[in-house]
């Protein structure tokens, strides 16, 4: 073992002295790489048509001459990228500068380093906890999850079982996907299957054109824990939100069993494998397109559009706001107020007046909400807005002193 793990370590050493000499591109490697590139796009991508316009593109460029002064190979590849990305405006779709991992990944390894290699990569994963960064409850009883990654299922199901089981006794639940490059399907699949029925639910129809081949995902018939099928669902999205997060987003918001909240996500909704072209190319090849069964399309290219349009700033407070709308029925305006308050003391001023103002237009006749309203506005040192709801409170309240005294602060000159 001693000797293999030996003669891998110099086998590693070698790939890194030769991958660091960065020699000049040629024109004939340029012009291979792009008949390699064509011939994968014409026989793998999911849509010909497509395929069929990169490759029209990519061939009039080498006859332009375009690529003729790129000497840097990994500037070839990103331009060759967002060449192909201009005409398919799939994200999915890249072209790699990677010798070192090209090489690695010819290695015969033996099984028992591939078996350590497995259990350090779980490590690592359970250092960051799958991508479950935070699950709270928050005032008002609405459930918060920072959901970072969608993990593999083998390693992270304990994790989103936990998830699931300690968020069920809120009101509504809030996803915060603004930060969630993707991952895997089995992760979407089983939290997807926590907000469906029993009955298993088609989430999506695959078709690969290469085989011809169509497939289907479905939620799971069995869990652990009890499902939430009928509870309020939020999903926050950002620009940077992709892939198998936007998948989860994109099913269950057409499958009418969540409120997207936040910005357009980036727009990959194909699966993608890697093919080596050569020693030192490799391409991210979308092979396999997803089709949701009520849409009939997917958001590649384009996005998901939110429900509820918001700042990625702004999303979380503006969800939560609603999921309080929707299922407070009593004392709202004090819930209100008080989550207000809670986000002064996390510094959070900018979402506490949007909670202020909120409060202020459910309850207009409320002293207090007003008097809360000023003070935010005070604390970020808007003294003309200030002014104005303390001064609203003093009229609905005319014997407030505090309200006296901040008019009073907020006057001298």
């Amino acid at each position: 073992m001693k000797k293999q793990i030996m003669v891998l370590g110099f086998v590693f050493a070698f790939i890194s002295t030769i991958t660091a000499q960065h020699k000049e591109m040629t024109k004939e490697e340029k012009v291979e790489i792009v008949q390699l590139v064509s011939e994968n796009l014409q026989a793998t991508y999911i849509d010909l048509d497509i395929a069929d316009g990169m490759t029209s593109a990519l061939k009039s460029n080498i006859k332009s001459n375009k690529y003729n002064t790129i000497k840097d190979s990994d500037e070839f590849a990103k331009i060759i990228t967002q060449d192909l990305q201009n005409v398919s405006h799939d994200l999915h779709l890249n072209l790699n500068y990677e010798p070192k991992k090209i090489a690695q990944s010819k290695l015969v390894m033996p099984e028992e380093m591939k078996i350590k290699r497995e259990k350090m990569m779980a490590t690592k994963m359970a250092e960051i906890n799958y991508g479950f960064t935070e699950v709270k409850v928050l005032n008002g009883n609405i459930g918060y999850l920072n959901l970072r990654m969608f993990a593999d299922t083998t390693y992270a199901k304990s994790a989103a079982t936990a998830a699931m089981n300690f968020l069920y006794n809120t009101n509504a639940i809030i996803i915060d996907l603004r930060e969630n490059g993707g991952g895997v399907p089995s992760m979407m699949q089983l939290l997807s299957s926590y907000f469906t029925d029993a009955e298993p639910v088609l989430l999506s129809n695959f078709y690969e054109r290469e085989t011809d081949a169509k497939t289907q995902l479905f939620t799971f018939e069995t869990i652990e824990g009890k499902r939430m099928a009928n509870k309020p669902l939020y999903i926050l999205t950002s620009k940077n939100t992709f892939s198998a997060a936007e998948a989860f987003t994109y099913i269950l918001k057409h499958l009418d069993k969540a409120v997207v909240v936040g910005e357009v996500t980036r727009g990959g909704a194909n699966r993608t494998k890697r093919i080596n072209l050569n020693e030192n190319f490799s391409v991210s090849m979308p092979y396999i397109k997803a089709i949701h069964p009520v849409t009939k399309t997917n958001w590649e290219g384009k996005g998901i559009q939110p429900n509820i349009m918001a700042t990625k700033k702004d999303a979380f407070v503006i969800a939560y706001i609603d999921a309080i709308n929707k299922t407070v029925l009593r004392n709202k305006e004090n819930v209100l107020n008080s989550i207000g308050y809670n986000l002064l003391k996390e510094k959070s001023i900018d979402e506490a007046i949007i909670v202020f103002q909120e409060n202020t237009k459910l309850f207009p006749e409320e002293f207090n909400s007003w008097d809360s309203l000023g003070e935010a506005y005070f604390l970020n040192h808007d003294k003309d807005n200030a002014l104005k709801a303390y001064e609203k409170a003093l009229k609905l309240n005319p014997k407030s002193e505090s309200a006296k005294a901040m008019i009073q602060k907020l006057t001298l000159k």
